[in-house]
């Protein structure tokens, strides 16, 4: 059975649908830095203090729009071997997606309130649900090679675990330091700059093997 017809959808109604959401989000993420209100700002000090003021909503805005960025373009290299969608992984990116939404509020509320435990526990509950669902399409899409034009590589899967990976136990430190220092637990995404060279690595290093059942249907 042609995959295509399970779901009645093209990869490229998801691709599209995927884009326009991310670009959506993305964009959302930049409403929290407002202007400091103008009566409030009589001089250049006055003006320096405002946005310094603003700095926590500054650092939530750039890890928010970079992780999500991450995300986007492993979407992105995943699809780009994908041939045919079916309804289990519509499904999935559908769930992603909702979590894609999500992260506009998530990162205004850690930015607002960063000295607040329950925002930092909240915005990495969201990274992490995200970084799951990102592992159940990476997985699903190396299961299931008759979806794709080729099957996807061991190097490219055991990537893709390492980063998303990476990513979950990096919320889980910043959740722990949020509890030691409060409204410096985001800090700890900068960890992101290490895991993504090593995950380059590992698939660069991993023998390029393809799934004997990749015409399976």
């Amino acid at each position: 059975m042609n995959p295509s017809t399970i779901s009645g959808l093209s990869k490229h109604r998801i691709e599209a649908l995927t884009d326009g959401i991310y670009a959506v989000a993305m964009t959302l993420l930049v409403i929290e830095l407002k202007l400091p209100a103008h009566d409030a700002v009589h001089s250049a000090d006055d003006l320096i203090h405002a946005v310094g003021l603003l700095l926590p909503k500054f650092i939530a805005w750039l890890i928010s729009f970079l992780v999500l960025a991450l995300f986007w373009l492993g979407h992105h290299r995943l699809f780009q071997i994908v041939r045919h969608v079916d309804g289990k992984l519509v499904g999935l990116n559908i769930v992603q997606l909702g979590l894609v939404c999500l992260m506009p509020f998530s990162s205004a509320l850690s930015g607002e309130f960063g000295e607040i435990w329950f925002s930092q526990i909240f915005y990495s509950s969201n990274m992490v649900l995200l970084s799951i669902l990102a592992l159940l399409i990476a997985r699903y899409i190396h299961r299931h090679p008759q979806l794709c034009v080729h099957a996807m590589t061991e190097g490219a899967y055991r990537a893709a675990q390492i980063r998303v990976g990476g990513l979950i136990v990096i919320s889980a430190v910043a959740v722990a330091i949020a509890t030691v220092l409060p409204g410096a637990g985001n800090m700890a995404f900068m960890l992101m700059i290490v895991i993504m060279p090593i995950s380059r690595r590992i698939e660069a290093r991993t023998p390029q093997k393809f799934e004997s059942n990749f015409l399976n249907t």
